[in-house]
Formats: structure tokens, C-alpha cells, sequence
């Protein structure tokens, strides 16, 4: 089994935001357990003998909440090491994949959503069946989505794609017709994708690539071709 924990990054309905991204990490099963111990370890490491804090991207580099007592220094070690902790991942086991849409008159709040919603059920189901394929390692996949403004309506369209199948192709991969979803404050491995979906964000909103660079590698490829990270115009 293949979990896919999934979180955003940017407003769907803000006009001041050019890009909706959504992303994450699927890791196989027994991956689960050490990344979220080697997140554990970063706090550890940096502010020991604390009770677990939620890792977020934006208010760890922007010092906001919790973050605001902490050196910049600090926060951007931090960052770094949440990014080696995907970075130096079983290569077996963890693969990342996200979508940024860009917004446009026609492709906005939910519809941008659905969009990216749409692009990652088809392209984790084409890594699924990859694995099936070429490597005889038959996985079944999960969807788990950070609790926010659209994961309830995004069981709806999971369960639509699961029937009706995506542009990209039929899902005949997933071991369920919905997906969970969960607090991410709760969860580190949601947490995780938050730092994905943030640094994919960072890039197309803003140009800086600085938090994507350490786990580019890491984003799903077959025969030199990037599958796993995909600009979609609207």
C-alpha cells in the first residue's frame, strides 16, 4: 500500500494569488513510520525537549505563530533539514507529486481545485500501475488530505474520477472510492506535504526555488521524463 498525504499551498479565490498547488508525499507503508520519526528528530535536534510542533512551511520562513520566537537562523536550518528529511528518503519507497495551477478568468476557486485534484488522482494512478507493470509490485494507493477549506468536497471528485476515470486515464489503483483526510497539525507526514506543496508554490508564485531544489529529485519519473511535477495553465 501506497499512502498519498496531500496539502495546498496558495488561495484558490484570491485573485492575489497567480498559482493554486496541491501536493505531497506517498510513501509505502513501512516508509510512514521513519519519516515521521526523522521529523521528530529535526524538532529534536534544533528545540529539544518540547512537546511535537506542527511543522508549516510559510509561518516557519515567514517567523509567524509559534515561529516568531525563533531565530531566522534557526527557522531556516529547519527548513532545511524538513527538506533533508524528503530528500535523502528510501528512493524504494517515497515519491512526491504536485500540481500547480495557474489561474486564469476560466479556471479559478473550485475549478482550479478540481483541476489539480483531477491531475494527482491520474498521475499516483499511473505510478501504481507502473509498479505493476514493469516491476511485477502490485500496490493499491490511499488518498489522505489535510483537513481545510475543500477536502470534504474533494471525496466527491475522487469518488467521480474513480468511477468516470480522469483526462488522464482510468484509476484502477486505489484501494478505496474516498479518500481520509486528517488535521495536520496532527500529522507529520502531512506536514511533509505542506513543505512540498509550499515549495512548489514558492516557485511558480514567486521565482525562488530554494526549498525545491533539495527534493526535485525526488518528484516521480519514468525514462528521464518528470511525471510527478506538472505546471497546468487553466
Amino acid at each position: 500500500m501506497y499512502v498519498l498525504y496531500l496539502d495546498e499551498s496558495g488561495n484558490e479565490g484570491n485573485p492575489a494569488d497567480r498559482h493554486f498547488v496541491l501536493a505531497g508525499v506517498a510513501a509505502f507503508e513501512r516508509q510512514i513510520h521513519f519519516l515521521s520519526e526523522g521529523l521528530d528528530a529535526v524538532q529534536k535536534h534544533h528545540l529539544p525537549g518540547l512537546e511535537p510542533i506542527p511543522f508549516h512551511a510559510s509561518p516557519m520562513r515567514k517567523g509567524k505563530d509559534f515561529w516568531r520566537k525563533v531565530p531566522e537562523d534557526k527557522r531556516r536550518e529547519m527548513l532545511a533539514d524538513t527538506g533533508g528529511v524528503l530528500a535523502s528518503s528510501d528512493p524504494r519507497g517515497v515519491v512526491l507529486f504536485g500540481v500547480a495551477v495557474e489561474k486564469s478568468a476560466t479556471c479559478h476557486g473550485e475549478a482550479a481545485v478540481q483541476l489539480a485534484v483531477e491531475e494527482i488522482c491520474g498521475r499516483f494512478n499511473l505510478f501504481l500501475h507502473r509498479l505493476h507493470r514493469d516491476d511485477a509490485n502490485t500496490q493499491r494507493g490511499l488518498l489522505v488530505f489535510a483537513e481545510g477549506r475543500f477536502d470534504q468536497r474533494a471525496k466527491i471528485w475522487v469518488r467521480t474520477f474513480r468511477r468516470s476515470g480522469t483526462r488522464i486515464g482510468p484509476i484502477r489503483n486505489f484501494a478505496e472510492d474516498l479518500p481520509y483526510s486528517a488535521s495536520a497539525n496532527d500529522s507529520r507526514m502531512l506536514q511533509l506535504a505542506d513543505y512540498v506543496a509550499h515549495a512548489i508554490f514558492m516557485k511558480y508564485e514567486q521565482g525562488d526555488d530554494s526549498l525545491l531544489i533539495p527534493i526535485q529529485h525526488k518528484f516521480d519519473s519514468f525514462e528521464g521524463r518528470n511525471h510527478g511535477l506538472v505546471l497546468k495553465r487553466g
